[in-house]
């Protein structure tokens, strides 16, 4: 299973000034957002207050491939509006790193997203479910 939840807050850089060109920033991503092939996953970009945030969620049987990655997906907003910033828990029960029983976090901030090691739930088992 693979597991992920996750939220960002659109900015188009890391000053703190009122951005202008926001609505066709947030018009690329809707326009992104429809290409990809999500299934009954959530990915929804909405405006709040004049500031646009993302949010996203699923589970699926396998790890999504390439741009339907939601990793892949917090890369391509680092990209685009390096002053964005979030955070994504993943949790792969397949992984082949030794992370199958851990979620792991993904950090976006200035352009960059880093992988960090869940300190809340993880080992899954026994944090989250008890052992069989």
């Amino acid at each position: 299973m693979y597991e992920f939840h996750g939220w960002a807050t659109i900015r188009k850089t890391p000053a703190n000034v009122d951005e202008e060109g926001l609505y066709e920033i947030a018009d690329e991503i809707r326009s992104h957002i429809a290409k990809l092939n999500w299934g009954n996953n959530i990915l929804n970009l909405h405006a709040v207050n004049g500031i646009y945030h993302i949010l996203l969620a699923g589970c699926s049987n396998r790890k999504p491939i390439n741009e339907d990655n939601p990793v892949e997906f917090f890369e391509y907003i680092a990209r685009l509006t390096p002053g964005s910033y979030g955070i994504l828990y993943v949790m792969d029960d397949e992984d082949t790193d030794g992370f199958d029983n851990e979620f792991r976090v993904y950090v976006l901030s200035r352009g960059r997203v880093l992988e960090k090691k869940d300190v809340y739930l993880s080992p899954f088992i026994p944090i989250v479910e008890d052992e069989e």
